[in-house]
């Protein structure tokens, strides 16, 4: 992965996120600070951002799965339902919304994966 220069225009696109996150990468550009804090403050934005990527990229991955799927122990289709839960990432917690089935044969709940979709 290289390492990509910013323009002004998406700078500032990055300190209007950071505003919004209350990250103040405005003010540590005004005072004489440590280099401690200014990194500090640019992995609290680069967390941030992983975050809202994580969560929307499985967001999108799990929409994917509309459809019953079958049951990886009897193959019976079970309807697929949602579930909203907290995820620990890497970068800290994410809300995941969750695909979910019930076989009610085999009385269990199982995860399809969207990877599934299409075959």
């Amino acid at each position: 992965m290289g390492r990509a220069k910013l323009n002004e225009q998406e700078w500032e696109t990055f300190l209007g996120l950071a505003d919004r996150l209350e990250i103040d990468l405005r003010g540590l550009l005004k005072r004489d600070v440590r280099f401690h804090d200014l990194e500090a403050a640019g992995h609290a934005l680069g967390r941030a951002v992983g975050q809202a990527t994580t969560e929307r990229l499985a967001l999108g991955h799990a929409e994917r799965l509309s459809e019953p799927q079958p049951c990886p122990t009897c193959a019976e289709l079970c309807p697929l339902i949602y579930r909203d839960r907290t995820l620990e990432t890497l970068d800290g917690p994410i809300e995941h919304h969750e695909p979910v089935c019930h076989c009610s044969a085999c009385r269990r709940d199982f995860f399809p994966s969207a990877s599934s979709v299409g075959t």
